[in-house]
């Protein structure tokens, strides 16, 4: 399964979702914890509007979201490291969203999203690699 990732930081929701039809993908994973955005279409009801009009699947799996206390420590320290360590112990606790992603769209053309654009600094790209980990042979990502 090829799974895609990002992030909508700098964009406006035409040209985000021009990349998305670009790439092919065919269902949205929307791993933001609250699905809400000061950004113009990017708040869950919009965001899943647009993307119907454009032939592209939408769901939302906020298990896999950021916990509030842990972003809370990274916007008041960026400790990208620590953030990471514990974002980790909260997708241990999370393992059946990580199986539903891979059991249910392995036929679909899925993409992974959340704000940042920059995947090294969003937990977009621990779920990435932690299914990478967990289905070697099973799960390749592509970073839009």
């Amino acid at each position: 399964m090829q799974l895609f990732t990002t992030g909508y930081e700098g964009e406006t929701i035409e040209q985000w979702i021009s990349k998305l039809k670009s790439a092919g993908v065919t269902i949205l994973v929307d791993i933001r914890e609250k699905a809400l955005s000061r950004k113009k279409g990017f708040s869950k009801t919009a965001l899943k509007e647009h993307l119907e009009e454009n032939s592209i699947q939408y769901i939302h799996l906020r298990d896999l979201g950021s916990p509030p206390e842990i972003r809370k420590q990274l916007m008041e320290n960026k400790d990208y490291l620590t953030f990471f360590e514990k974002y980790n112990e909260h997708l241990e606790k999370h393992k059946n969203a990580l199986e539903f992603l891979v059991r249910e769209l392995k036929e679909e053309r899925p993409c992974l999203m959340c704000f940042e654009k920059n995947h090294r600094q969003c937990h977009r790209n621990a779920v990435a690699k932690r299914l990478e980990e967990i289905y070697p042979e099973e799960v390749r990502i592509v970073h839009l």
